[in-house]
């Protein structure tokens, strides 16, 4: 019986990933849990392993396709098997016809207004491209996919785009396909024209509008000049940055932020790391880093306030039973958010094996949907970046994100005396629909214990 290879779900809150690499030919057998291909999804790069033994099936997903989670992108077949046919449950369109030529004035308007219209059928795009068109004020029924089956992908609404601009002295000007006709049948230059529609893009209305101001006056009308905006590029998002951009967007939009900051005297802090160093290297062969004292505070600060350890969504509070803190990572293809699943119950060993594992695996694109999932409370370290202090973007669902800066000395109160120590600045961005300033306060105020008497941590 055939075995489905479906879209993996990275995440509670991935919803589409694109196929980078098909790591098997069709027709290769494959055993069970051996890589068979590189998906991108807004978390990362990471390799599907295969669902099952066999060969793998002649139809599958393209590479560059876009599809939902749990979708089916192939099959792995026993040997003689018939293959089943894949449906990636896209949809389909054909294009409709574009008004004649040569026809009266209002026809010629009549017509080029109706070929404006949404059409009456459905189009065959990836995800990607229905938001790039929309954002471009595009109508995909314009586009000619290059994509399986005629769809159409990013590339195509790109190229469709730049085919459409008019360059007027340095302007950049948007022209629908019927407004460009129809210009040309009324002896009208769309460059000359203000648009109305979305971006500034030339309609049917706004050709008819300008070639009756020109023969109002027994010239055509021009425009005044727009000034040119100064030389650029459009520069290709990965998905990591894509959907990282929507999401965070959309917290900042939705979740009602507020912030909390404090400085943390981190001597204890910096006098047990070197304590510990060699230990921890001889039991893991890494290096100890304030990253893996911060995971391990964090997650026993968690266990005593569970508050923080929550997430909002669909006008409930949820609570979570585990504490799985996320730690950010940058990588060349973005910033991704890897988890320590159940922080509350590791070691400070555990944790720094565990740190070096998933930083190497996410620089190098091969983190497990395991890796990604179930991150409950986020923590972003710029110290390494001389960054003292900021604030951070809640990572949606979650409740609450931990800012932290670098550690530097600095001059600080100690018994009533003046001294130099190391310090450091956390800002803790919570939903205040989750919580509240006070619940927020004494989370703050036990990590700041922790971590300026982190042995506590070990008790």
């Amino acid at each position: 019986m055939a075995i489905r290879v479906l879209m993996p779900k990275l995440s509670f809150i991935v919803t589409e990933g694109t196929i980078i690499e098909w790591l098997k030919a069709p027709g290769d057998q494959v055993d069970k849990g051996e890589p068979l291909l590189s998906i991108e999804s807004e978390k990362a790069t990471v390799d599907v392993e295969s669902p099952g033994a066999g060969i793998l099936g002649p139809d599958l997903a393209p590479v560059g396709t876009t599809v939902p989670v749990t979708t089916t992108i192939g099959y792995i077949l026993e040997p003689g098997e018939e293959p089943p046919k894949l449906e990636l449950g896209l949809d389909e369109a054909d294009h409709a016809p574009a008004a004649g030529p040569g026809q009266p004035v209002e026809e010629v308007v009549a017509a080029a207004r109706e070929e404006e219209k949404p059409p009456k059928r459905r189009i065959i795009a990836s995800p990607s491209a229905k938001r790039l068109a929309r954002e471009a004020g595009v109508d995909l029924a314009e586009i000619e996919g290059s994509g399986p089956q005629g769809r159409i992908v990013k590339q195509d609404v790109l190229a469709y785009v730049d085919s459409q601009s008019q360059v007027v002295e340095g302007k950049s000007v948007q022209v629908s396909p019927a407004a460009r006709r129809l210009a040309t049948s009324l002896g009208v230059d769309p460059g000359e024209v203000e648009g109305t529609g979305p971006g500034g893009r030339v309609m049917v209305d706004d050709v008819r509008q300008a070639a009756g101001q020109a023969h109002a006056q027994g010239d055509l009308a021009q425009t005044p000049e727009r000034a040119a905006g100064p030389p650029s590029e459009h520069v290709a998002l990965t998905s990591i940055q894509r959907i990282s951009a929507e999401r965070m967007a959309f917290s900042f939009q939705t979740a009602p932020h507020f912030y909390l900051s404090v400085q943390v005297n981190m001597s204890q802090a910096v006098a047990m790391r070197e304590a510990f160093l060699p230990a921890v290297e001889a039991k893991t062969g890494v290096r100890l880093s304030f990253s893996d004292i911060l995971v391990c505070a964090v997650g026993q600060a968690l266990h005593e306030h569970p508050a923080l350890n929550a997430a909002f969504e669909e006008d409930q509070l949820k609570r979570y039973r585990e504490v799985n803190v996320c730690l950010a990572v940058d990588t060349p293809r973005g910033l991704t958010v890897p988890v320590f699943h159940q922080a509350d119950q590791l070691s400070l060993a555990e944790i720094a094996g565990r740190r070096a594992d998933i930083v190497e695996k996410a620089k190098n694109s091969q983190l497990t949907p395991d890796d990604l999932s179930g991150g409950t409370f986020t923590v972003s370290n710029l110290g390494m970046f001389g960054i003292d202090i900021f604030s951070a973007i809640i990572n949606p669902p979650q409740a609450a994100i931990l800012a932290v800066g670098r550690i530097a000395k600095r001059a600080l109160v100690v018994d009533e005396t003046l001294q130099v120590r190391p310090t450091m600045w956390m800002t803790l961005s919570v939903d205040h629909r989750v919580a509240d300033g006070a619940t927020a306060a004494r989370f703050l105020h036990t990590l700041v214990q922790y971590l300026e008497d982190p042995y506590r941590m070990l008790v």
